[in-house]
């Protein structure tokens, strides 16, 4: 009984809190490894190469998203762009940790579409073994036409590939590649949606990592029409 009370709890004041999104200008919020998380104050800046960034903050805590420019569009995280980043960082009675969505090994999480469709491959597979780049065990499902590999779908993500690893499909003449974009641990996405008389409005999503292997996630997040800082 206790459980159901506490889950309704939960529920109403998440439910809540979506509200407030409506009526609170600005807001930050997200949910914290499923619990939710929201920001005092948030403040945009626009670095000289026209970088947004975005820094937001509550009494022990501190998140930072930054893209490549100010434009609208889907900024992915994680990737050798590091233009794209996202952190987050506490501290607490003298104790901070800090995780971020930087260059780190692990399994292969997002890819590229084909760089070379390659030849001579002769049939689908269902788990294709590959080669190359910085870890092992990637495997993709694999779909050919006329011999060039068309689309691969991730089965097996493997472990210790880094952003940018390029990875050969074994089959055919050994010649269809593609690249890994992003890692399990080290991923995401923020979305400028809306700018507006210097008001940033979106969404956003990460996976970061500290200095102990440790993962933090951040879903659901929305910035809801946060000014330009002028200070």
């Amino acid at each position: 009984m206790k459980k159901i009370v506490s889950l309704f709890a939960l529920v109403v004041a998440f439910s809540s809190c979506q509200e407030d999104l409506q009526t609170n200008n600005p807001a930050f919020q997200a949910k914290q490894n499923d619990v939710y998380w929201r920001a005092s104050d948030a403040r945009v800046s626009v670095d000289e190469d026209g970088r947004m960034i975005i820094t937001a903050y509550n009494l022990y805590e501190t998140v930072t998203l930054e893209t490549s420019s100010t434009d609208p569009g889907v900024y992915v995280l994680g990737t050798t762009n590091q233009d794209n980043f996202a952190s987050y960082s506490n501290d607490v009675d003298g104790f901070e940790d800090y995780y971020d969505t930087g260059l780190y090994s692990g399994p292969a999480f997002k890819v590229s579409g084909m760089i070379n469709r390659g030849t001579a491959y002769q049939t689908n597979s269902a788990g294709a073994q590959t080669t190359g780049g910085s870890g092992s065990g990637l495997r993709v499902a694999t779909k050919t036409t006329n011999g060039a590999v068309t689309e691969i779908t991730v089965v097996a993500r493997g472990v210790g590939y880094r952003p940018g690893d390029l990875i050969t499909i074994v089959g055919g003449n050994n010649n269809a590649t593609f690249r890994v974009i992003n890692i399990q641990q080290s991923n995401g996405e923020i979305k400028i949606k809306e700018v507006e008389n210097g008001l940033f409005t979106g969404t956003y999503n990460f996976k970061a990592v500290n200095e102990e292997g440790e993962v933090i996630t951040f879903s659901e997040g929305v910035f809801y029409k946060i000014p330009i800082s002028t200070f």
